[in-house]
């Protein structure tokens, strides 16, 4: 399987988790799928509690964003990073996995 899996990925932009993952077996890289997508889910509901947060707190200075909204800038950036991780960890399993 490793050797298919470089063929699977050649246009995955996180190549140094394609080949941290090149000799592990299918169910390493499952199992590390199954913990990125629950990861994923949290980051996502972590993200629209702090745009909820970010939106209902007023803005006294459109120049100075406040706490709520850089938090809300900071979980949705790490979301979408996790996001890209997420996103090779399933192109190298080639599948989905149930949750």
């Amino acid at each position: 399987m490793g050797h298919e899996r470089n063929d699977i990925t050649t246009d995955i932009d996180l190549r140094p988790i394609v080949g941290l993952l090149s000799n592990e077996s299918e169910q390493v890289v499952e199992i590390l799928t199954v913990g990125a997508i629950k990861r994923h889910r949290t980051l996502v509901d972590r993200a629209e509690k702090m745009f909820q947060v970010a939106h209902a707190a007023e803005r006294d200075d459109k120049n100075e964003p406040n706490d709520a909204h850089l938090a809300y800038l900071e979980a949705t950036i790490e979301m979408h990073a996790q996001m890209s991780a997420l996103t090779t960890l399933l192109n190298i399993l080639g599948r989905t996995p149930k949750v």
